[in-house]
Formats: C-alpha cells, sequence, structure tokens
C-alpha cells in the first residue's frame, strides 16, 4: 500500500496543473463538464502543454544565465511556481477564446472550421445578439423584454428578463410593474429575437 502512495502522489503532483487549468475553464464557462474519464483526458492535455511550456521557460532561463545574467536557481520550487503560473494562464486564456468565437471566427475565414466556439447553437444566438427578445410560452402567452442572462442551454435553467411586459394578441405590449422577470426555460416553446436596431433597456 505504500509503495501505491508512494507512485501516485508525484502522478498527482504532476497532473495537478492539468486539472487546475481544467477547473478554470468549466468554472468560467457555459460548456457542460464531460464524465470523468472525459476530465481526465482534458486535464492530461492541458497538463502535456502546462509541462511543455515550464519547460520552456526552464530553457529559457537556463540560456538567460549562461549569458551572466542570474534569474535564480532553476529547481523544483520553480518549476511547481511556474506550473501554477501557466495553467492559471492557459486556464484564463482557454475562457477567453471559447467566450468570445474570435478564434473560431478566423479558422472559419479561412475554411478551417464551420463550428463556433460556443457550447451551442442556442448559446451562441443569445452570445452574439445582444437584442430584445419575445418569449412564446408553451400557454400561448408572450413575454417581451431584454434578456439579462439566459440558460446555457434550452432544456434547463432560467431567463432573467429586464422591464417585462406582455404581448396581447395584437402585439401590443401590457406592462405589469416588475423591472426583472424570471421564467423557467422549461416553459418557452421559442424565443424570437427583435431588429437589430433595438437596443437595451
Amino acid at each position: 500500500m505504500d509503495d501505491l502512495v508512494k507512485e501516485v502522489i508525484p502522478l498527482l503532483q504532476y497532473l495537478i496543473p492539468g486539472f487546475l487549468s481544467a477547473w478554470i475553464f468549466y468554472s468560467l464557462t457555459a460548456f457542460k463538464r464531460p464524465d470523468t474519464f472525459g476530465q481526465i483526458v482534458q486535464a492530461l492535455i492541458f497538463t502535456f502543454v502546462i509541462q511543455g511550456a515550464v519547460l520552456g521557460i526552464g530553457a529559457m532561463c537556463l540560456w538567460v544565465g549562461s549569458r551572466g545574467f542570474s534569474l535564480g536557481q532553476w529547481d523544483a520550487k520553480a518549476e511547481t511556481m511556474w506550473a501554477f503560473v501557466v495553467s492559471v494562464t492557459l486556464g484564463l486564456l482557454s475562457c477567453y477564446l471559447a467566450t468570445n468565437d474570435k478564434l473560431h471566427g478566423w479558422l472559419r475565414s479561412r475554411n478551417v472550421t464551420k463550428q463556433t466556439s460556443y457550447p451551442s447553437e442556442w448559446f451562441s444566438i443569445f452570445a452574439q445578439h445582444h437584442r430584445l427578445v419575445t418569449l412564446h410560452l408553451n400557454d400561448e402567452r408572450r413575454v417581451f423584454g431584454w434578456p439579462v442572462e439566459w440558460p446555457p442551454e434550452s432544456s434547463s435553467g432560467q431567463f432573467v428578463m429586464q422591464n417585462p411586459c406582455w404581448l396581447d394578441a395584437e402585439g401590443a405590449e401590457v406592462p405589469f410593474g416588475a423591472e426583472f422577470l424570471l421564467i423557467d426555460s422549461g416553459k418557452v416553446k421559442w424565443v424570437e429575437f427583435g431588429p437589430k436596431s433595438e437596443v437595451s433597456l
């Protein structure tokens, strides 16, 4: 048992930076966490990138040191510190790229992919088109307002609508005095986006 612990602990120490990056990514984005195996695979990929970056930083520090300018001793503590810095940076960079579609947009313009960086078409339309929406409810009523927050997927979560109002059969607005309205996405049949010229309330 002691031998197993001695083998597992160094492995966990080696993988922790990758798990930290994966934790940051899934904590700050709307992406669903994969199953346990998928999380381990992603952590291994992050770990591979992190260890490569740390090796590069170490080689650069040694090269600078060989030119007569010492940056300090490169040891296990320095490696651990740089692994932490790189893992946090990689996690935040992954979040940035996954939430603004810039990398995927650049790749789409070069016909490398047709995908967006967003977790679903549902999330993509809300993230890219900021405008007034009309929620068509299951009971045929309609709610009009500004979506302050929306669920990451259509099957679960809630809409937070600012300055909402009902729409009657003729499409006239019928306000009911609330500043915010919370609506379960399970009660919404479809979402209608207003014209681009409409701005936030």
